[in-house]
């Protein structure tokens, strides 16, 4: 199951989620069809995944991937939708890539980020030459942001794999968008009051599909912290 997370790592590609720069908040926000239940949010993915790829529904959630490579130095990339007007074009979205210093946990949109890939400090020069170019290239048929940034994702996974001589696996097992989208909405509806109420830093997740690449267990699961931070995150 995903874990929380103490601290951004070095090395290390995020999922970001967050909430439209333009978006109007008004009360707490409710997944699709979540019920009423008072357990755990579950989200009904066919229909989500329906309306949002039949234009029913707009993304309610910005997504983005952030590369921490180290204190006060990241690469973040993400999605703005263009007005209507440039709406006719083929091209939905623009690339908004951004060298920041500051952490994404302190930017009040900002709902959470989950840990998809970490990398040894070899690898860091060849994965942050490659996201550049491939956002570069893909931004441009995105349809959606949960897409795109997955399919960076994935892609990256496979080119740093390539890359990396004798890999170490630690995570990463079979790939499955589907429970991919599941586990990271259920993170953002159960943390999307604290985000709308301003609550910071905002948490970390390490994802149940993320993979290690060149890191030894000694030093790539040191991280996790107890379901306690969650408490006292709350």
């Amino acid at each position: 199951m995903s874990k929380f997370l103490k601290d951004l790592e070095p090395g290390s590609v995020y999922v970001t989620i967050s909430l439209p720069q333009t978006k109007e908040i008004i009360g707490p926000i409710d997944p699709v069809n979540r019920g009423l239940s008072s357990r755990p949010c579950e989200v009904n993915i066919a229909t989500y995944e329906t309306h949002c790829a039949q234009d029913l529904a707009h993304e309610e959630f910005d997504w983005g991937l952030y590369f921490h490579r180290g204190v006060r130095d990241g690469i973040w990339y993400h999605l703005t939708r263009r007005n209507d007007t440039q709406f006719r074009s083929s091209t939905r979205f623009d690339l908004d890539r951004r060298q920041v210093e500051s952490s994404p946990r302190l930017q009040r949109n900002v709902v959470g980020l989950v840990r998809v890939l970490h990398v040894s400090q070899h690898l860091c020069e060849e994965l942050a030459w490659y996201m550049d170019w491939l956002a570069g290239e893909s931004y441009r048929t995105a349809a959606r942001s949960f897409i795109w940034v997955t399919s960076m994702y994935l892609r990256t996974w496979h080119h740093i794999v390539r890359a990396s001589n004798t890999p170490s696996l630690t995570y990463g097992a079979k790939f499955d968008v589907n429970q991919f989208l599941r586990e990271t909405l259920n993170f953002a509806y159960g943390d999307v009051d604290y985000a709308v109420g301003g609550q910071l830093p905002r948490p970390i997740i390490r994802s149940i599909f993320g993979t290690e690449l060149g890191i030894s267990e000694q030093d790539g699961i040191n991280d996790g912290v107890s379901q306690g931070h969650k408490k006292a995150h709350r």
